[in-house]
């Protein structure tokens, strides 16, 4: 049993023993006001990233941190904020539960984008280059996100050449299995904002052909497939790595007649 249902219950639970106590004391308490979480919202108004670092008390490694933050930011003011947390602190416990930090090492840097997917995370130690690598692409950004949600994310990336949309993204889209799981995101290999993730892909910017790339959580790359590849192919592989779903008769995880890898050394 999760703990998020563990709270539900006990909240309920008081509120039949005790409701006037309840009400009472909610009307009383008010929590207490977030800087950090005022500055992540008005980040993400803006389109800039927030880095939180999270701390116990002003030290050595905090205080370096807190250094190395300033110094990589220093040139991307437009870009990006610095929020800081302490962990002990009643106004911050939100965010604290939230990224699950009181018993992790500190300090600690979390990248956020302005989308609120978490794009880096640093504990103790950090350097200038880490912290660059946290500033991802559009579509990295829209993927991160989704993935974080436990969505799977279809990436369409269109090459020179004119290509048709890959009909499996609309029979993904339709099927009740996939449906309300699944998300889709287009994208050009030639876009220059992109090319960090194109790289990632194994996917030549100048290439002329069309690919659809697969990702499922946390964050791995299931597969790379041609543009006519069927979606009972691109299931397949992922129900071969394990991503599909819990329910062992499902149909997705049945062989496909042809694997990715045979279906695109067919068509070479």
């Amino acid at each position: 049993m999760n703990s998020s249902l563990i709270r539900s219950m006990i909240a309920t639970a008081l509120a039949v023993i005790a409701p006037t106590f309840v009400m009472a004391q909610a009307r009383s308490t008010a929590a207490p006001a977030s800087k950090a979480q005022a500055a992540i919202e008005q980040a993400a108004k803006d389109g800039k990233y927030t880095f939180l670092m999270f701390y116990k008390t002003t030290d050595a490694a905090s205080n370096a941190m807190s250094a190395t933050l300033k110094e990589a930011l220093a040139e991307k003011s437009e870009k990006a904020v610095v929020a800081y947390v302490q962990v002990g602190s009643p106004a911050e416990q939100p965010l604290v539960t939230k990224y699950d930090v009181s018993r992790a090492p500190m300090p600690m840097t979390i990248a956020l984008a302005p989308n609120g997917a978490m794009t880096g995370m640093f504990a103790q130690k950090v350097t200038v280059e880490k912290l660059g690598d946290a500033f991802v692409t559009p579509t990295m950004m829209f993927a991160m996100k989704n993935l974080q949600e436990n969505k799977l994310v279809l990436v369409t990336v269109q090459g020179s050449g004119k290509a048709p949309a890959p009909v499996a993204i609309k029979d993904f889209q339709s099927d009740p299995h996939f449906k309300d799981r699944i998300v889709t995101i287009g994208m050009t290999a030639a876009d220059p904002q992109e090319g960090k993730f194109v790289g990632q892909m194994q996917i030549d910017p100048k290439a002329k052909a069309t690919h659809t790339v697969l990702l499922a959580p946390p964050g791995v790359m299931v597969g790379k497939f041609d543009a006519v590849a069927s979606k009972d192919e691109i299931a397949a592989a992922l129900a071969k790595a394990g991503k599909c779903c819990d329910d062992p008769n499902c149909k997705h995880h049945q062989p496909a007649t042809r694997t990715a890898t045979q279906s695109s050394a067919t068509r070479k």
